[in-house]
């Protein structure tokens, strides 16, 4: 009886576990063959199913508004839409793109046409998951919002990885846009967002449009989809509403130049308990006019920075890294912490940060551990040690050690005017330049830290070219070189050496002067000695000159009066002579 109540039980038992239900796989090798899955998937009642392709497909989209979990998974194979169309997924209802391992390559494309104002290439207001080898590309819309996907109406998208890239929207999230339907403003005002963009890795790159050309999410600017989807388990968007960006590389978007905010990301009033969150993303090479790489405008909006990195994005005008313009109201403001927000451009001012009317809370510059990599050069590779104002009037690329500015408040900013700050490093470094007399030209210029001993100094071998009459050779530094303290030149003094005589003597003016020119000084050589003086005074060559021979007409003189007493001794050495013999 045991053996038998045993069995039974077991009997009981087995089939809930080996009689699961499976999903319904159907595969699909043409256009017509995926609207008729669709078609299947939509008029079910029960069940989850698996859209499979086997061939890349050319069509008109669809439209997904079943309760029951769908997935379709590429196989390496592509699905390009036609003009006019997206893949919508309407309220309640569950789509997957891809395999949640990673294992699947579905590209799904706008085939680079231009579209209409359908928004995106995914129009979500129902519940979305896309995961890693997953494409969005291609779609270059004429829409207001969402060039490749668009999320509204009370929805959630979660993206775990894959590429969203080179899509076009005409004002609005080029790549995604995270926008507040016209019914939740009219229900909840302004700022009320109550839909869910989560970006958990993956790739968001090169595209476009006038704001938010990467990532945008918006409860001020709004779209007319009526009614939230139905409650879903995926869904979360009651739970966590609002843009939640980790572990993903967002690069290359740009927006307009003239007036466009935030190319990377831009996050527009979002009143909570909708929030933004940007963590452990690396966002680079992203270019506006405003908030090259991350931009908040407008009241409500609470944002957190954490542990990301945000360099080499550009700013037509104003805050290369990040921008935030009217951030106002209770718990409105920006928390940026652990995060490499540095060697950013503006072309304006304030390269990394720009702040209007907006609060900010920053961590110190030097715990970034990176090198400033701009101008000017003696701080040029140098480890950042802090923000630094980087004014209209004048910019810190231009500053010169005395003009520039640490920003010391930055761990608590107000809201009060405007901030304009880069991330940059105090100046170690000093110019050693070595050049000719005037400092016309110069034979070296090279950095060295503070302190550099002066042994250590690289000193040039300055050559000044031969003229006419004179070689010269160095002879000295005007000053002693010493220890690198300041920024220095040094020029160099010559020794003038007459050309072709061994002695150094000017062999075309033996005495210094020309013929005729005894009473005018040695032009060529202010520093020569006076005529008629015999004194070599300060001239550059005086060891080896011939000394002055003085006045021609004195030295005629004298060379007569020496010749009539050679002559005299003669006359009384023959009278001697004569008179010895006469004995």
């Amino acid at each position: 009886m045991v053996l038998l109540a045993t069995l039974a039980i077991c009997a009981g038992i087995a089939p809930a576990a080996g009689f699961a239900a499976e999903p319904t796989t159907i595969e699909v090798g043409s256009s017509a063959e995926f609207d008729n899955a669709v078609t299947t998937v939509n008029a079910a009642t029960s069940g989850e199913y698996i859209i499979k392709l086997t061939d890349n497909l050319e069509g008109a989209g669809a439209t997904f508004a079943n309760t029951c979990p769908t997935t379709i998974l590429g196989n390496g194979h592509t699905m390009t839409l036609g003009l006019y169309s997206s893949i919508s997924v309407q309220p309640g209802a569950q789509l997957n793109l891809g395999a949640a391992d990673g294992s699947d390559t579905l590209n799904i494309s706008g085939g680079n046409k231009q579209n209409n104002d359908v928004p995106g290439l995914l129009y979500i207001q129902g519940t979305c998951n896309m995961y890693p080898g997953v494409t969005i590309a291609d779609r270059k819309g004429e829409n207001y919002f969402g060039g490749g996907v668009y999320v509204s109406g009370g929805s959630s998208f979660v993206m775990n990885g894959g590429t969203i890239s080179n899509n076009k929207a005409n004002e609005m999230g080029g790549g995604v846009a995270l926008i507040a339907s016209i019914d939740e403003i009219i229900n909840g005002g302004w700022g009320n967002l109550q839909s869910s963009a989560q970006i958990l890795g993956g790739t968001i790159s090169e595209n476009e449009a006038n704001d938010g050309a990467g990532v945008l999410a918006s409860a001020y600017f709004y779209a007319a989809a009526y009614g939230l989807c139905a409650d879903t388990p995926n869904a979360g968007a009651a739970e966590k509403p609002g843009l939640f960006l980790e572990s993903a590389t967002i690069t290359k978007n740009t927006a307009n130049q003239d007036e466009g905010y935030g190319a990377g990301v831009l996050v527009v009033m979002l009143k909570a308990p909708a929030a933004a969150e940007i963590r452990n993303c690396t966002i680079t090479e992203n270019s506006a006019a405003l908030g090259g790489g991350v931009a908040s405008y407008g009241n409500f909006t609470s944002m957190i920075i954490d542990r990301c990195t945000i360099t080499g994005n550009k700013a037509a005008s104003y805050g290369g890294g990040f921008a935030a313009d009217s951030n106002s109201g209770e718990g409105a403001g920006t928390t940026i912490t652990d995060t490499k927000l540095c060697n950013n451009t503006a072309g304006k001012a304030a390269s990394d940060i720009y702040l209007d009317g907006s609060p900010l809370k920053l961590a110190p510059a030097k715990d970034m551990n990176a090198l400033y990599l701009g101008k000017p050069d003696d701080v040029t590779n140098k480890k950042i040690d802090g923000w630094f104002v980087d004014g209209e009037e004048l910019r810190y690329t231009a500053q010169t050690k005395e003009q520039r500015v640490e920003y010391t408040d930055y761990a608590n900013i107000s809201a009060d005017g405007k901030v304009y700050l880069i991330a940059a490093a105090k100046p170690s470094l000093v110019k050693i330049s070595f050049a000719n007399e005037d400092g016309s030209l110069f034979y070296s210029e090279d950095w060295y830290e503070i302190g550099t001993k002066a042994h250590q100094i690289t000193v040039p071998t300055p050559i000044k070219p031969s003229d006419d009459k004179y070689d010269y050779v160095f002879e000295s530094w005007h000053k002693e070189i010493t220890d690198a303290t300041e920024d220095v030149v040094y020029k160099a003094q010559f020794k003038r050496v007459p050309k072709g005589n061994p002695s150094n003597p000017d062999t075309d003016n033996p005495g210094g002067n020309k013929p005729g020119d005894s009473d005018k000084p040695d032009t060529d050589n202010p520093g020569s000695s006076t005529p008629g003086s015999g004194t070599p005074g300060g001239n550059a060559n005086a060891d080896s000159t011939i000394p002055s021979t003085g006045d021609m007409a004195g030295t005629v003189g004298a060379l007569f009066l020496l010749a009539g007493c050679i002559a005299l001794a003669g006359v009384i050495v023959a009278a001697k002579k004569r008179k010895r013999n006469a004995k």
